[in-house]
């Protein structure tokens, strides 16, 4: 990730990393380093080892072999590549270079400075720390994490060498705990765009880039990012817990511990493990260099004074040798190219017409994707070739249409030696590989091709300065597009995942919201239906009562007419019950069709009385779906009715009325469609169809509890129901069901025979429950005896038994389920009936499962819980005990 922010957001972030080439290296480990290595029995892991406890001997080391020269430029991430990749000769003599370079200027070296100590400590502690993580989350990048986070804080070097008038206080503020670094350093260059900067110029890998740049984003921004952005959140991560284990500066207090963790994949209690570890890894890592970096010293000012004049010469000299028309034409071509064949099209027309050379060729290299294209001019003629990489990056020239003219086969097999070693200058850039001059094409991301022509007879392979500068110009240019094109197809790919990550995120946050209001709206159903069903237990009892005593007909009537009002209160408090606590659906094989043709004949009636149309589209080959078939059907039924309501409140339609009922497979998924050309449901409307008691129908119509069922079904059975609807034209609704769910439940088995006996214990917390059934028991012959809670139920079961129970679920002290379990032994095969205000499907399943023989919801009709009562004791119904 080279993406390049805002020039002019830090004028000085480039600048500062110009003038300064190198780090500052620990004396103590140059000697040994120096020592060991200049011995003849060096051994080459010792060497390693003593190395990666260095950042600046790290960044050196990986600098050198993501060189050109070794063809890997921007892809060695970590020490032990590298070292395979130099080589031990290479490796030895390199090192050995530049510790006597940095010795040469260290004979005035002060003492010990403690911001340096502290920042190579903090270094070394988060490298460690981030190989921990990535031994937990990141196996394959292990090296790389030590390595990132050895320089993840290399910008807060450079800016101590480079400007240590500023930057000191600034350290000292944060590590006061005036504030985080990031922070303090506004308005000035930022430490981690100086970093980025100083990897870029280095040639360091992007990844390395990535990590110095980005460690100090949020989260989510490095979340966004993908696959990309789980280095930088690792070191991010350990950059925290190195500074919570040496204590040494305050964290950033918007930082989000748990999501970077959540980003990385481990879990935040592991995070205290690998706490516990850093301080031993780290002390390994010190003594093996046998020092605790206490005697850090400031990068050399005098080198990079150097440095500052060399670039200076060289930007003179640039500017100097940009006169070439022609190659200022090219340039303009090439800005507006959109496509890497373009820019190579762009040079095989200027090198012959403006540039004097006929014959030439440019090819471009895509290590990534194993292939080289380019083309080849010569005379007038254009010819485009292609040819496949191997592992080693080398061109399989094989025969075939596509194939390099002969004339560059030798040369293009020997291109690997052409890439140079480090970024050369214009006047040793053109080479000759007679009868050739070629340039390379070179970019940030490494070596991406090459352009050659053919100076002729009457040319010299040695141009005119102005002449190289010109075709070093042009080589530029052509880098630049090439790169500007890999760099937006790769934005323009990130963009791609951005944009549907947010749409995923609005998604899932809109489920989210629906099914947070849903479940408030679910306890607040339950807890009023619960408060409700125990007093209209007491009043719809009594009033059978007093309606089986009344002497004429029209008291009867009334009490009758009572009890239907009661009913119709009960429906609704079920209705209320099921969707807070909807019973789970008995799962088996379920034809969708079947279950829509039942519900479609339900309402078929009536739909002919509303003159309207109803059309069946059913997949006759509609694999078989996993469900509640009665469940299911109640969904469908729903629908229809909906529908049918949509449509007869059109107002003076001005064509018939229809509702189409369709079914077939998407992915992996059946789904069932029901469409009506009704009034449709306004926007605003959409986000509460679900709500309970939400509707807009007059009232008597519909009690809006519906589609709030509907929504508990669907989500009971994995699937799913979605709305699409245009005001006045009408509405779809469409039904997914997953076409394989969990395999079916079964209901226990029934409870075992049990002994006759006529005496009833009633175990309920309302008094007049307990007087209610008391007299229909004993109206019936039965003898009573009641507990009005568990415990003294216990107490009844110790001294007598009895030939039934009737026992409440919920109750003060002790419920009816604790009571079961508790007296299992003494009840044996004594039948119970349970009964419950609202009592959810997994207390049913219990009471199931200890034997009960039913359960009966509150409020309940006492005929019929009469005659539960005789068929428990195996007599007939409505007969009176013995």
């Amino acid at each position: 990730m080279h993406t390049e922010p805002d020039a002019g957001a830090h004028p000085g972030a480039k600048e500062i990393v110009r003038h300064i080439e190198q780090l500052p290296a620990p004396p103590a480990v140059a000697g040994r380093i120096l020592a060991l290595i200049a011995s003849q029995d060096a051994d080459f892991d010792d060497v390693a080892r003593l190395i990666e406890t260095d950042p600046s001997l790290t960044l050196k080391v990986l600098r050198m072999a993501n060189s050109l020269a070794y063809g890997y430029r921007g892809r060695i991430e970590n020490l032990d590549q590298a070292v395979r990749t130099l080589g031990f000769e290479t490796l030895r003599n390199a090192l050995l270079s530049v510790l006597i370079r940095d010795s040469l200027f260290g004979g005035d070296i002060r003492g010990g400075d403690p911001l340096l100590t502290h920042l190579w400590k903090h270094s070394l502690a988060c490298a460690v720390a981030a190989q921990m993580l990535a031994e937990a989350a990141m196996p394959e990048a292990r090296g790389a994490a030590f390595t990132a986070g050895l320089v993840h804080d290399c910008g807060q070097m450079v800016l101590l060498a480079a400007q240590p008038e500023r930057y000191e206080p600034l350290v000292e503020r944060c590590r006061a705990g005036e504030g985080p670094l990031l922070a303090l350093e506004a308005p000035g260059p930022e430490h981690t765009l100086v970093g980025k900067w100083l990897l870029v110029r280095w040639d360091m890998p992007r990844t390395l880039v990535d990590v110095a740049w980005l460690h100090h984003q949020s989260p989510e921004a490095l979340a966004g990012l993908g696959p990309d952005g789980r280095l930088p959140a690792l070191v991010s991560l350990a950059d925290l817990l190195a500074h919570e284990v040496m204590c040494d500066a305050p964290g950033d207090p918007e930082t989000d511990l748990a999501a970077l963790a959540a980003l990385v994949g481990i879990p935040v209690p592991a995070l205290g493990q690998v706490k516990a570890r850093i301080g031993e890894a780290y002390a390994q890592r010190a003594a093996a260099a046998e020092f605790y970096f206490e005697a850090l010293q400031r990068a050399n000012t005098r080198l990079g004074a150097i440095n500052a004049d060399l670039d200076d010469q060289r930007r003179r000299l640039r500017r100097a040798n940009r006169v070439l028309a022609a190659v200022t034409a090219a340039g303009r071509d090439m800005a507006r190219a959109q496509s890497p064949r373009a820019v190579l099209d762009t040079l095989a027309a200027v090198f012959p017409a403006r540039l004097g050379a006929p014959r030439g060729f440019a090819y471009r290299v895509d290590s990534g994707a194993g292939f080289l294209e380019g083309l080849a001019w010569a005379d007038g003629a254009v010819q485009p070739f292609r040819c496949g990489l191997g592992k080693d990056l080398a061109p399989a020239l094989a025969a075939g249409p596509d194939a390099p003219p002969q004339e560059l086969r030798g040369l293009l097999a020997g291109y690997l030696t052409r890439i140079p070693g480090e970024a050369p200058d214009e006047a040793s850039r053109l080479l000759a590989v007679p009868p050739w001059l070629t340039l390379p094409l070179l970019a940030d991301g490494g070596f991406l091709g090459e352009v050659g022509f053919m100076p002729g007879d009457a040319r010299s392979m040695r141009l005119p300065a102005e002449e190289r500068a010109g075709f070093a110009q042009l080589a530029d240019l052509a880098s630049a597009a090439l790169n500007r094109l890999e760099l937006h197809e790769r934005l323009e790919e990130r963009a791609e995942r951005l944009s549907s990550a947010l749409g995923r995120l609005r998604r899932m946050n809109h489920k989210l919201l629906q099914a947070e209001r849903l479940a408030a709206v679910g306890q607040l159903a339950a807890g009023a239906a619960h408060e409700i069903n125990n007093p209209l237990a007491i009043i719809y009892a009594r009033a059978q009562l007093l309606e089986l005593r009344a002497c004429d007909e029209k008291t009867r009537a009334d009490f009758r007419q009572m009890m239907a009002q009661i009913e119709r209160i009960t429906t609704i408090l079920t209705s209320l019950m099921d969707f807070a606590r909807p019973a789970p659906p008995r799962m088996d094989p379920v034809d969708l069709n079947e279950v829509a043709r039942r519900a479609v004949a339900l309402v078929s009636s009536s739909l002919g009385r509303e003159e309207l149309d109803l059309v069946c589209e059913l997949h006759d080959d509609l694999p078989a779906v996993t469900g509640d078939s009665a469940q299911l059907e109640q969904v469908v039924l729903n629908l229809l009715i909906n529908a049918e309501h949509a449509v007869a409140d059109r107002p003076r339609p001005r064509e018939r009325g229809h509702i189409a009922v369709a079914s077939g497979v998407q992915g992996q998924n059946a789904f069932l469609t029901i469409a009506d050309n009704g009034v449709g449901i306004p926007a605003e409307n959409l986000n509460k169809i679900f709500d309970p008691f939400f509707t807009t129908k007059e009232q008597g119509r519909g009690t809006g509890l519906g589609l709030s069922t509907s929504y508990g079904i669907m989500q009971a059975h994995g699937g799913e129901i979605r709305f699409h609807s245009v005001p006045g034209k009408g509405t779809q609704v469409t039904v997914l069901l997953p076409l394989s769910c969990p395999a079916p439940r079964h209901a226990p088995a029934g409870p075992a025979a049990r002994p006759e006996r006529d005496t009833v214990l009633v175990v309920d917390d309302e008094r007049h429950i307990r007087d209610i059934l008391r007299e229909s028991l004993e109206a019936r012959g039965y003898a009573v005896r009641t507990a009005e809670d568990g415990e003294q139920a216990l107490v009844l079961l110790e001294r007598e038994r009895f030939s039934l129970l009737l026992v409440d679920v919920r109750m003060p002290l002790r419920g009816g389920l604790s009571l079961l379990e508790r007296a299992r032994e003494r009840i044996g095969s004594t039948p119970v009936i349970v009964l419950t205000g609202m009592a959810g499907p997994e207390e049913i399943d219990k009471a199931l499962h200890l034997g009960v023989f039913r359960c009966v919801r509150k409020p309940f009709q006492i005929d019929a819980l009469l005659d539960d009562i005789a068929a428990a004791l195996g007599r007939d119904p409505g007969a009176d005990a013995p």
